[in-house]
């Protein structure tokens, strides 16, 4: 008999998460007998490439987009509705993105109804409220009645992470591993059938003999600021290039900020590439004569991947605790840069004290935790690079803009910098390796194989973790940075 799978997320609009569940209703085409899938979400716009699969249900969109959210079972009667309606009958599984995300006030009450209730469910974590979003762990805390049931633990539920960081966090937090599942996200080849005529086209425009791209929607934690560092230190006929404007409100004047810093200092730097011109993305990929990444903070880590898929090399930052996941896959990525040093004496130490001390006890009092003892210097150690150095990546835009600056106005200083040029190796074929690693052939019979665990799985009375332990594997001092407040 066909399952029938109910995928459950806030909105399908282009992003991390609908690419995802896109993925997946790709993936199950490759299994002999696939799942029946439907996917309901509280938005679907015109542009979404599985429309036909997917089911608007009003109040599953984010909180803050509703004038009032519904009651969580109310919603979940509705859910249930829309899903036996398109399937058939009810869901053998459902399969629900970012639960706990604090985006939806009803999503917990929903999920623990589930759980409780005996439904088979798969929960699948790609961002958390712990990380860095106080206000999305308020709202969660603030659901009456089911704020302490955030995580249940029960044998018909089964959770899915993106890394293996984010694994043995949950491990370590007394999830049982019969319920636990690393899930990394699939990885499709890409279109590499671009004319050149196109890929010239695009370096005259920009007036580049190299192009360094950085592929990014403009966020906060993707630390635009080190590329206008390497931007300072660019060779002759180097352009760098961002794709994306921000979404985010909350980061327009920054960005803007941002742009305005380089126009006055003439640094040879072109944003948002992607919107100003009618270029497909596989065309400014290929272009690119190197990807580069400066993100402090990832999810799965695509950006790791996808520039080998282009036949393009990346350059620039590493993000520990998630590529090591792919460099234990036996891909290459050691000529990446864990933090950029900086001297101390470039900074005013105690400015940066003072604004690492004033933000950390915000964070934590944000999460209405107490600060722990030595705090400051746990999160100044955390930022260290050495003797004497400091991460350029601990520091906020505008100590950022002093480091710059004085690159720009007195260019001998590079010479104190123990790492002043961007290593760019050459091309490695890498593609084949990471297509085989995170296929979408594989994807699917991994989440195949949850369903049906979860789905043979003798439901049981859910225990649920306590709120704190998984809050208390992120909020750490020697964690924090200021660019992720």
């Amino acid at each position: 008999m066909t399952m029938r799978v109910a995928i459950v997320h806030y909105h399908l609009k282009r992003g991390g998460v609908t690419r995802v569940i896109e993925s997946t209703l790709n993936a199950f085409q490759s299994l002999q007998s696939p799942p029946c899938c439907t996917v309901l979400a509280g938005e679907v716009p015109d542009d979404c490439s599985f429309k036909e699969h997917a089911i608007t249900v009003s109040g599953l969109e984010y909180s803050n987009a509703q004038e009032q959210t519904p009651e969580p079972a109310k919603l979940l009667a509705n859910m249930r509705e829309a899903a036996s309606k398109a399937l058939g009958g009810p869901p053998d599984i459902w399969h629900i993105h970012n639960h706990s995300l604090g985006k939806n006030s009803a999503m917990p009450g929903i999920v623990s109804l589930l759980a409780e209730a005996g439904d088979a469910l798969l929960l699948h974590m790609h961002d958390f409220a712990e990380d860095g979003r106080p206000e999305n762990y308020q709202l969660n805390q603030e659901v009456v009645g089911f704020a302490q049931k955030l995580y249940p633990m029960a044998t018909n539920v089964h959770y899915a992470v993106l890394n293996g960081r984010d694994f043995q966090i949950f491990a370590e937090a007394g999830l049982s591993p019969d319920q636990l599942h690393l899930l990394a996200n699939p990885v499709e080849g890409a279109t590499n059938e671009v004319d050149a005529s196109e890929t010239e086209a695009i370096h005259q425009e920009l007036g580049a003999e190299r192009i360094l791209l950085y592929p990014v929607r403009a966020v906060r934690r993707k630390n635009f600021g080190e590329m206008l560092f390497w931007a300072a230190l660019a060779q002759a006929g180097d352009v760098f290039a961002t794709t994306l404007g921000p979404t985010n409100q909350n980061y327009v004047a920054a960005y803007q900020d941002w742009q305005d810093f380089a126009q006055q200092h003439a640094l040879p730097v072109r944003f948002e590439i992607g919107e100003q011109y009618d270029w497909s993305f596989s065309a400014i990929m290929q272009s690119a004569n190197c990807i580069l990444s400066t993100s402090i903070a990832e999810g799965f880590g695509l950006a790791f991947l996808e520039p080998w898929l282009f036949g393009k090399t990346i350059a620039g930052r590493d993000i520990p605790d998630i590529t090591k996941d792919f460099k234990e896959a036996a891909i290459d990525l050691d000529h990446l840069y864990p933090a950029l040093p900086i001297p101390e004496t470039w900074i005013d130490m105690n400015d940066l004290r003072a604004r690492i001390q004033q933000a950390l006890s915000s964070a934590y009092q944000s999460y209405q935790q107490p600060l722990p003892e030595n705090a400051v210097e746990e999160a100044i150690g955390g930022i260290q690079a050495g003797a004497g150095m400091i991460d350029f990546a601990g520091l906020d835009e505008t100590q950022q803009r002093i480091v710059i600056e004085r690159l720009v106005t007195t260019p001998e200083s590079r010479e104190e910098l123990p790492l002043a040029e961007l290593n760019i190796p050459p091309t490695a074929n890498q593609a084949e390796l990471i297509c085989k690693r995170f296929s979408l052939e594989d994807y699917a019979q991994q989440v195949h194989g949850i369903y049906t665990t979860a789905n043979q799985s003798s439901s049981s009375t859910p225990d649920y973790q306590e709120p704190e332990s998984i809050l208390n594997s992120f909020l750490k001092p020697n964690r924090f940075r200021l660019l992720r407040t």
